[in-house]
């Protein structure tokens, strides 16, 4: 166990390393020369003690552990004009009390977004994330993409509740904003992901790309309607079963009202061929999803839900996951803010009797966060979060946390 644990580590690194050799061929290839570039350099490093009754969603007694945790996130970014390139870093160490080994999660991300003429704009993000998933990372995936870009459907896969495995996943994309006129705005977008979990691994691992058109229209002041057509496609490894083309047309609608609120929404479905023991099946599932927001001087509160076709690493084949939720966020004074989320999401099954999904899953999740500024650069924080699943065939106790943290800023993080 400890030889295997040790080969891991060793590939993580070598993978971390190309990932990295990655992020300076995008720096020198895109980043603005220094002569003329604004450079801003930060380090965001913070340390958190925890106590758990399950970090990782395990079944079985004994589940509970104290840890500590060191996170450091460098960042660099070059502005030039109409051109800015980040780079960022991500690495965290977590020690615990009991049963539980000690995790390195690590990543690097790359990211441009450039005007390339008054009509036109572009952007591209690369990513790295190697980490083990634990209870509140299932709503989570790798690195987060740049403004604009929209990488292929990258949702927590919720169905690997305890796996407690480490995953390693690559995802990239771009896009062009192409303004036509003063009412008229079309964008294509691609983008793909790969997914890798240790040899021993029961979990599946899979290849996904996808690519998107689409159009709006400006209504008025306020409102615009348009429509977005995607297509991908998820590929498994070592098996053609499960794999997975999926095209989803949908209509988009976006408006403001009041003197804070905004709507976005969108409406269509997705229709999925599979491949199964018999040839290919089809599935068609509605799709969509729906962001209500306001925000003031104060603080922001947004009701969210969505519903696509997401590959996953449990059972071979994609499924249709479903998702609703709330945020809230409010300034308390000048120095301290309160952070509030809950969200519920459902990932089912196909409708295929030749191909094993293990059921629907469900997962929900909820946190509060008080967070108070101690300097200009130190801040401190206090969290409380719950986890669990449901509709599981396996038993698992549910992960209740709390934290206590203080995090240090440095350099310029604007």
């Amino acid at each position: 166990m400890i030889k295997h644990s040790h080969a891991l580590s060793r590939r993580a690194l070598l993978r971390f390393e190309q990932a990295a050799s990655c992020v300076v061929l995008a720096w020198a290839a895109l980043a603005p020369s220094a002569a003329d570039a604004e450079t801003r350099a930060s380090v965001n490093t913070s340390v958190k003690a925890e106590i758990a009754s399950n970090p990782y969603l395990l079944s079985g007694p004994k589940t509970s552990a104290a840890s500590a945790t060191v996170s450091v996130t460098p960042s660099v970014k070059f502005t030039d004009g109409n051109q800015t390139v980040t780079l960022r870093g991500d690495y965290r160490h977590s020690e615990y009390s009991r049963r539980y080994r000690s995790n390195n999660d690590f990543g690097a991300s790359a990211s441009l977004a450039q005007q390339l003429t008054p009509r036109l704009a572009y952007n591209a993000s690369f990513g790295y994330d190697s980490s083990v998933v634990g209870a509140n990372d299932l709503l989570t995936f790798g690195t987060n993409p740049g403004t604009g870009v929209a990488f292929p459907p990258l949702p927590g896969d919720i169905a690997i509740n305890g796996l407690r495995q480490r995953r390693q996943a690559v995802n990239g994309g771009m896009s062009l904003d192409y303004t036509a006129s003063s009412r008229d705005q079309f964008t294509a977008q691609g983008g793909f992901s790969i997914v890798r979990f240790p040899v021993t691994s029961t979990a599946s691992e899979y290849n996904n790309a996808s690519g998107s058109i689409g159009y709006s229209r400006v209504i008025n002041s306020k409102t615009s309607v348009g429509l977005d057509v995607s297509l991908s496609r998820a590929d498994y490894r070592g098996t053609p079963l499960g794999d997975a083309t999926t095209i989803s047309p949908q209509a988009t609608f976006k408006t403001r009202f009041g003197a804070s609120w905004s709507l976005s929404a969108s409406l269509g479905v997705s229709h999925s061929r599979i491949s199964g023991l018999v040839g290919k099946t089809t599935q068609d599932s509605a799709a969509g999803s729906l962001n209500l927001c306001n925000a003031t001087t104060r603080g922001k509160f947004c009701l969210f839900a969505s519903r696509s076709v997401q590959p996953t690493s449990f059972g071979s084949t994609v499924r249709p996951q479903t998702s609703v939720g709330l945020s809230y966020n409010v300034r308390l004074d000048a120095k301290s803010t309160i952070d509030a989320s809950a969200n519920y999401s459902r990932s089912g099954q196909i409708s295929q009797g030749n191909i094993v999904t293990g059921g629907t899953v469900d997962y929900g999740r909820a946190s509060l966060t008080y967070s108070r500024r101690l300097s200009q650069r130190i801040q401190g924080y206090v969290t409380a979060d719950y986890a669990d699943s449901y509709r599981d065939p396996t038993p698992r106790k549910a992960n209740a946390a709390v934290s206590i943290g203080v995090s240090f800023a440095l350099g310029d993080n604007r």
